[in-house]
């Protein structure tokens, strides 16, 4: 009788220790999301601000490349300008 109830113990003990992984991983705090520094205490209208003024930075910075004749500045600066499906062309 004791070894039949040693085999089958694991099988019993199984379906226990799953529901105490589920309970432990369900009650453990939750850490909050890291912000990257600077996006700490912005609120989303801030930071959509923020956003639209890098965009507006690096466009300006395209346009300069491109005004340049410097093809490889341009492609350096946006990646899909490179060839048709978005993968950078080699310097040289």
């Amino acid at each position: 009788m004791l070894t039949r109830l040693l085999t089958i113990l694991p099988l019993l003990l199984c379906p226990l220790l799953m529901l105490g992984c589920l309970w432990a991983m369900r009650n453990r705090e939750r850490p909050k999301r890291q912000a990257r520094p600077g996006q700490q205490d912005l609120p989303t209208a801030a930071r959509v601000a923020q956003l639209e003024r890098d965009l507006a930075e690096l466009r300006a910075r395209l346009q300069e490349a491109d005004a340049a004749g410097d093809p490889a500045s341009a492609a350096a600066l946006d990646p899909s300008r490179g060839s048709r499906h978005g993968t950078p062309v080699p310097p040289g």
